[in-house]
């Protein structure tokens, strides 16, 4: 016997006992309801997997209940069909922009009754079962796949965890070196005393009011996680001062700047993140060599997704299951063809993008993910890189140029996460003039599309 109750609320007695001689039939437990009130004392009384409710009743309508239903916590996790012999496009719209699950017109299809129940059945199962993986789904610290790469890196963090000397993580964008820094934190003994990630043109900038100011903000923050890890993203581009202050911190535990007299002791690992090494700006004199030698000892590398597309499938069955635990989208599943697409594909983007993909699939679509969907999506995302780099010889040369501008520091602040002052670092524009030009181009830093 199935282990799903039905409620049945509709005015005709005809059409309640035929639909529970069904539902019966099929092993369901069955509730019905002639009007509101009768509704409202059995959902109480016995709460059901799934509802049909009729939009057209003596004490009260449907589209009033369904609100009431939506409102009331016990019924959170039922799947509300509606039901009408006087159906409408409209009443069909409002019914589902307030929750309901369908909306079948009358007379009654007594195949697609069933069928309907047992989506709607698995919906609300599938809608406990998130809610409660929700609850208990521990966060994913080590990097997902079972190839050699990432086997390898996860036996990295596990070795690394164990001591405190700085940390090397070198790899492109969206590849996950945060993510490695991250786990490398809350895999050690230093996981309860505090992780703090900066851009290195933040870290640069407080530096500076350090050195110049005698600012303490940047020591106040260095002293929350005493005992834990400071992550510098885009290494590369840590200014003078501010190797300075790191040099203090990694080689000789303590912090000081000009204006102090004496030393803060500090007791923190250093990791710091790069997309290309040290070598370059070492070899042109603009990093430190105590500080460059000190990073070489431990260098890791992170793969980029190309060279371990075989940990694809399990990345994302990772990502769907996030997705719908916990920003609720609808779970969807890969086809085995659209999965070997997606190993075939070589992925520029990293992690980041296939995060992205898989995003953007869940929330456009429904069913099973076949190979055309996944090629038109990788065809779009493609077209938009290529479209970026179209010459539009119908305009002006200012004009060009204004829309070269756009879509340079749109693509920057999406690089960075919106980070004005790494996008003017990495752009070379000062961060004044830079908000003074997003503003001109109409470019919010927030959601630079």
């Amino acid at each position: 016997m199935k282990p799903g109750k039905i409620l049945i609320v509709d005015d005709e007695k005809d059409i309640r006992n035929l639909m529970r001689e069904i539902f019966e039939e099929e092993g369901y437990q069955i509730e019905t309801a002639a009007n509101g009130v009768q509704a409202k004392a059995a959902w109480k009384t016995k709460v059901p997997d799934v509802i049909f409710l009729d939009v057209w009743m003596p004490d009260i309508d449907g589209i009033t209940l369904l609100k009431e239903m939506q409102n009331d916590p016990l019924l959170e996790q039922t799947s509300i069909i509606m039901m009408s012999g006087h159906g409408t496009i409209e009443t069909a719209i409002e019914a589902t922009k307030l929750g309901a699950y369908d909306f079948l017109e009358k007379p009654l299809s007594l195949a697609k009754l069933i069928v309907i129940a047992e989506r709607a059945l698995e919906h609300t199962r599938l809608n406990q079962e998130n809610r409660q993986l929700k609850q208990t789904l521990p966060e994913q610290i080590l990097p997902i796949g079972k190839s050699k790469l990432i086997s390898a890196l996860r036996d990295s963090i596990e070795r690394l965890a164990k001591y405190s000397m700085p940390i090397l993580v070198i790899g492109e964008a969206g590849s996950g070196k945060k993510h490695f820094a991250k786990a490398v934190h809350k895999t050690s003994d230093r996981k309860e005393a505090g992780l703090l990630v900066f851009y290195a043109s933040d870290f640069n900038d407080l530096a500076q009011k350090a050195w110049e100011e005698n600012s303490t903000e940047l020591l106040t923050q260095l002293r929350q996680i005493d005992g834990g890890t400071l992550v510098i993203t885009d290494a590369d581009l840590l200014s003078p001062q501010s190797q300075v202050i790191l040099a203090g911190i990694m080689l000789d535990h303590r912090y000081q700047n000009a204006h102090q007299q004496e030393a803060m002791q500090l007791d923190i690992r250093v990791i710091a993140l790069t997309k290309t090494g040290l070598e370059n700006v070492h070899h042109k004199g603009e990093f430190r060599d105590d500080l460059y030698q000190r990073f070489q000892v431990m260098p890791i590398h992170i793969p980029a997704l190309r060279q371990h597309t075989e940990d694809i499938p399990e990345l994302i069955g990772h990502f769907i299951n996030q997705f719908v635990t916990h920003d609720g989208l609808t779970y969807r599943d890969f086809t085995v063809s659209a999965q070997n697409i997606m190993r075939q594909y070589s992925w520029p983007g990293n992690l980041r993008e296939l995060q992205n993909l898989i995003q953007k699939l869940l929330i456009l679509g429904n069913g099973d993910i076949d190979d055309a969907e996944v090629k038109a999506a990788l065809t779009q995302s493609e077209a938009a890189e290529l479209s970026a780099l179209e010459v539009d010889t119908g305009i002006n040369l200012k004009q060009a140029k204004d829309q070269f501008e756009k879509a340079y520091l749109s693509q920057l602040l999406r690089e960075t996460g919106g980070n004005v002052s790494e996008t003017a670092k990495r752009s070379g524009i000062d961060r004044t003039n830079l908000y003074r030009k997003l503003k001109t181009l109409g470019i919010d830093p927030k959601n630079p599309v």
